[in-house]
């Protein structure tokens, strides 16, 4: 069953067709789900590009690698110290791609 049995058509000029053709592409939404946020005055935000995506996933996986040095630390075992600075460092250099990007 439709959560929403109400249609709705208008007409737009060329401009204004291309405007909501352009607003939607950069935030990845339909023309319905964009109408629908501006009638509910919700923020709608730009699509990150690809790499924000890149960046994320790299996040995931220096998350997963510090919870296992976690795990390993409060077991007892010797954290090898080589491998520890190499991660600092990509943790370093994450953060600076990070604030190059964003900041």
């Amino acid at each position: 069953m439709r959560n929403r049995d109400i249609k709705k058509s208008f007409y737009l000029n060329a401009k204004e067709n291309q405007m909501l053709k352009q607003k939607c592409l950069q935030t990845g939404l339909s023309e319905s789900n964009f109408f629908r946020m501006c009638i509910l005055g919700e923020k709608i935000k730009e699509r990150p590009d690809e790499r924000f995506f890149d960046m994320l996933d790299n996040l995931r996986g220096i998350a997963t690698n510090i919870n296992q040095i976690a795990k390993s630390a409060n077991s007892g075992y010797e954290i090898n110290t080589s491998q520890l600075n190499s991660f600092e460092t990509e943790v370093k250099n994450f953060i600076s791609d990070l604030r190059e990007k964003y900041l």
